[in-house]
């Protein structure tokens, strides 16, 4: 994370307030300016932004060990636990370590 000049963080304690909708559309927005963008989808539960990024059925690799973003054209890569399993909308039921072990790598 040192490497990442700028970070925006876009959180809610409640649910259905839009964060996804203002997470996917700035990501565009700063990717179009020309902007380096990653994305990351940290909703363990209900992972939306891979459906919202038109990335849904796109799987993630694997680099060197560690998981490889999705480049979504030439500024804006996005990691999202939705593009990690072949069923998409299956919930995802993680528990305390797993849930940190999963968003720090």
């Amino acid at each position: 994370m040192d490497k990442i000049k700028h970070k925006i963080m876009v959180m809610s304690n409640k649910g259905g307030v839009g964060k996804s909708t203002v997470s996917v559309n700035l990501a565009f927005g700063l990717s179009e300016q020309g902007k380096k963008v990653g994305l990351l989808d940290a909703d363990l539960h209900g992972p939306s932004l891979a459906k919202m990024s038109g990335s849904q059925g796109n799987l993630l690799s694997a680099r060197e060990g560690r998981i490889a973003p999705l480049e979504m054209g030439g500024n804006m890569k996005i990691v999202s636990l939705a593009l990690l399993f072949g069923r998409q909308d299956e919930p995802i039921i993680w528990r305390g370590p797993l849930k940190m072990k999963a968003i720090k790598q």
